[in-house]
């Protein structure tokens, strides 16, 4: 998971925002729940219409999972739910975000939509899941706006929820480690790893293939490393080519390079990595 700057995005979408505002006030303007209902179905397209715009600013990636998913269009998905929130039946959706581009996500079908883990993981799949940290802090109407709400999902339009997140060698998503045992932190990513199927099978082996690649790298670059680096030898090209593909592997455009960062960091014990590979600009 990258950080989707909404600031930076805006300006891409401007063109598009005056409609969704105009939607957005018929539907706080019907007080009857079925005919606010019908009125969010019927402007699908308003919000459909984003998805261009929100695939060109990650670079095709799914803001959840950070794949790539050619031969599909992925979801835009309400991450406050417009209809109703599953963790409470009571509740009515969040009918007054449904228009508001700012709590609107791109997501890929299988963090999105519900399927079981093959793995036995339990049954996730965004789609009306909204759970909270606090669930007594829960709002209920437009004037609430949203209010003092935590919620349990990672949201990758919040910088401090991105910061939270790291991945194993293995594949699978953990906490920072100067989280881990923090309550807060630690529902987040419990909340999100079966919801948002962060660890979903084909994800997770994805990760182990990116970490393999990275450590086939590095290894490749240390054996053309200089052993006492002064400034004054000129670098190998295969020592070159290495340092080139480690940085490829961490643009923001390469699948799960949030992932891909958190294996090179693993070897920042040796000095080009350290050095070069992480501080020096691509």
């Amino acid at each position: 998971m990258r950080f989707i700057d909404l600031e930076e995005l805006k300006p891409k979408i401007r063109h598009l925002i005056p409609a969704l505002e105009a939607t957005r006030d018929a539907v706080l303007a019907e007080a009857d729940p079925q005919q606010r209902a019908a009125i969010i179905n019927a402007n699908r397209a308003q919000w459909v219409a984003l998805r261009v715009e929100f695939s060109a600013f990650s670079h095709g990636k799914c803001w959840y999972v950070e794949c790539k998913n050619p031969g599909t269009d992925d979801d835009i998905d309400h991450f406050r739910p417009k209809l109703g929130v599953k963790e409470d039946p009571t509740h009515p959706g969040y009918y007054w975000l449904a228009f508001d581009w700012t709590n609107l996500r791109l997501s890929c079908h299988r963090a999105n939509r519900p399927r079981i883990n093959p793995e036995g993981a339990g049954t996730g799949g965004k789609g009306g899941h909204f759970p909270l940290i606090d669930p007594g802090a829960r709002v209920f109407t437009p004037a609430q706006g949203r209010g003092q709400e935590v919620p349990s999902l990672l949201d990758p339009t919040n910088v401090l929820d991105v910061a939270l997140l790291t991945f194993r060698q293995s594949g699978e998503v953990d906490l920072s480690p100067e989280f881990k045992g923090q309550p807060g932190p630690e529902a987040k990513l419990a909340a999100s790893r079966l919801i948002l199927h962060l660890d979903w099978p084909a994800f997770r082996e994805a990760r182990v293939v990116l970490y393999n690649k990275i450590e086939r790298t590095v290894d490749r670059g240390e054996r053309e490393a200089p052993k006492n680096f002064d400034g004054n030898l000129a670098p190998s090209d295969g020592f070159v080519d290495a340092i080139r593909d480690l940085k490829n592997a961490m643009k923001a455009e390469e699948e799960y390079s949030a992932a891909a960062k958190v294996y090179v960091e693993s070897f920042k014990h040796l000095w080009w990595v350290r050095d070069i590979v992480l501080k020096v600009a691509a």
